[in-house]
């Protein structure tokens, strides 16, 4: 389909008000009052729907002049990296009282004249986002001002056509939304499991076990004891940096481990780096690795089949005993004893850090095999159903990127495109 060229005009003159800045609250202020959208939640949520953030006091009338509703655009008006300034996010609801801070940019569309979910994926599309970076400016820290966003050409396509453009991109975020929501619940599962069965000692079949003591301190009768050193081999990653390039292997960085208790591999970059060394480095399916420095202790665990490798700031753990299963390490290495253990010893006063045998130097309490093994299949069956979910939307979010400039630019057509959801969450 040969590519439509819409009509441009400026920004500014689809606006149903001015853009504002938002307010200024220093750190001792905050803990109370309403919720404060600040940079933070701008860049890790590119939807913004009530999720947690700090509260701020507001008196009523900023309330009335700096309040967020259903549909409002922020954009970042600084970042330390220029590709960051002008990143835009969107307002999905507003379930109570919220405002923005003073580095970020609310621009409220005329609903009349724009679908404000079109324009949140127009100016999330290269061609969008080339147009901001246009405005970026390189001081201190890249910005952008409000006063040049509103003179920005953007393509204005019919507004029949914006809500349709918007409600097919819409129905692809949706669906990874749910999904997403739906590995919450799955993680929270897992943690419960564990801190059922091995924390609290509710696991099935403890009824009359007698607790004895061990250097773990009181554990059910028939549990060994052992130093996690014991049990495991460890070894630092490659030092070399990540390539903005497709080109080796995937590289497994501390930044992409410590959020959550999975691994999303799609946003891990690549590495280029020879074959010797991606022997020597290949991560294995059951490998655990565990970050050493800055925010040490944080663990993720390689569940898939994948190309990669891992970084310098990484340790890799690699089961060399069978009396340990590589998911109830993982969720040992997870648990609270763990990561008490580790900050407390951790060294440096600036940047914290902790050595491959600090890493290792903790007892570790094991069950029989029979209960071991029995956690591992429920487990694994819930690790699976949550890996499915991010396989799902990594497909999920491959269509939609590969739709987003297609249906901004008008060269694939909307008005007989239909997007079964069905299909789509299959």
């Amino acid at each position: 389909m040969t590519e439509m060229t819409w009509p441009s005009q400026p920004f500014g003159e689809l606006y149903a008000e001015p853009s504002r800045n938002g307010l200024t609250r220093p750190k001792r202020v905050r803990g109370a009052g309403v919720k404060m959208v600040n940079m933070g939640e701008l860049f890790a949520f590119s939807r913004l729907n009530g999720q947690e953030m700090d509260r701020v006091p507001v008196t009523e009338s900023e309330a009335a002049s700096f309040g967020l509703r259903a549909g409002d655009l922020l954009f970042a008006r600084q970042s330390l990296i220029a590709s960051g300034a002008g990143k835009c996010s969107i307002v999905l609801a507003v379930p109570e009282p919220t405002t923005f801070e003073s580095h970020l940019i609310r621009v409220r569309l005329d609903p009349a004249k724009a679908d404000p979910h079109y324009f949140y994926y127009y100016l999330s599309s290269p061609d969008g986002k080339g147009r901001v970076q246009s405005l970026v400016m390189q001081v201190a820290a890249a910005g952008i001002r409000g006063s040049e966003l509103a003179r920005l050409p953007v393509p204005i396509p019919p507004t029949e056509v914006q809500r349709r453009i918007a409600s097919v991109l819409k129905a692809y975020d949706d669906l990874i939304e749910n999904n997403t929501q739906r590995i919450v619940v799955l993680e929270e599962m897992t943690r419960l499991l564990y801190g059922e069965w091995f924390v609290n000692y509710r696991f099935p079949g403890h009824e009359g076990v007698e607790m004895v003591d061990s250097s773990f301190g009181p554990v059910p009768s028939g549990w060994s004891v052992m130093n996690l050193s014991q049990l495991v081999t460890t070894q630092y990653g490659y030092t070399e940096s990540a390539s903005t390039d497709v080109v080796g292997p995937k590289f497994l960085r501390g930044m992409d481990i410590n959020k959550n208790s999975y691994i999303e591999w799609d946003s891990v970059p690549y590495c280029p780096i020879g074959e010797r060394e991606r022997d020597r480095y290949r991560l294995s399916k059951g490998d655990i690795v565990v970050i050493r420095m800055a925010d040490p202790g944080k663990v993720g665990i390689v569940e898939t089949d994948v190309d990669a490798v891992f970084a310098s700031y990484l340790i890799r753990l690699s089961i060399t005993s069978s009396l340990v299963r590589p998911h109830y390490l993982f969720y040992f290495l997870l648990s609270e004893r763990y990561q008490d253990y580790v900050t407390g010893a951790s060294t440096g006063t600036t940047r914290k850090s902790a050595s491959a045998g600090v890493m290792t130097a903790i007892d570790v309490a094991l069950p029989p095999e029979p209960l071991m093994n029995r956690f591992e299949e429920v487990i694994g069956d819930i690790r699976m159903a949550l890996n499915a979910l991010l396989g799902k939307n990594s497909v999920l979010r491959r269509t939609r990127d590969l739709l987003l400039p297609r249906l901004i630019s008008g060269e694939l057509g909307v008005s007989n495109l239909d997007i079964n959801t069905r299909e789509l969450s299959a």
